[in-house]
């Protein structure tokens, strides 16, 4: 169930040491990696979606399907839904422990 939290926080991860490098502060390089590690997980709900539309309603033809149908987030699986929102929640937390911290 825990699937996207990995990938969630290695694509943080991944961010957080681009933007260190490039001399980006801290808070900002975490905080957009706590947003792309996000999307990357919503990305994947909306794409596994929309080949279930497909599947289930378009004949197996991705050209039967409408545009919106992955972004209709009240027809995901509960499985998707909170693997999603675990993974969310898992970047946001990393996010804000790094940024949050009481300065010495």
């Amino acid at each position: 169930m825990f699937a996207h939290v990995p990938v969630s926080i290695g694509v943080q991860l991944a961010c957080w040491a681009i933007g260190r490098a490039l001399g980006a502060p801290t808070r900002a390089s975490v905080w957009i990696g706590a947003f792309a590690g996000s999307a990357v997980c919503v990305m994947r709900e909306i794409t596994q979606r929309e080949y279930q539309w497909i599947e289930q309603f378009g004949a197996g033809r991705r050209a039967n399907m409408p545009g919106y149908a992955g972004l209709e987030v009240w027809q995901w699986n509960t499985h998707s839904l909170a693997e999603t929102a675990v993974a969310i929640a898992a970047s946001v937390v990393l996010a804000a422990a790094v940024t949050v911290r009481p300065k010495p």
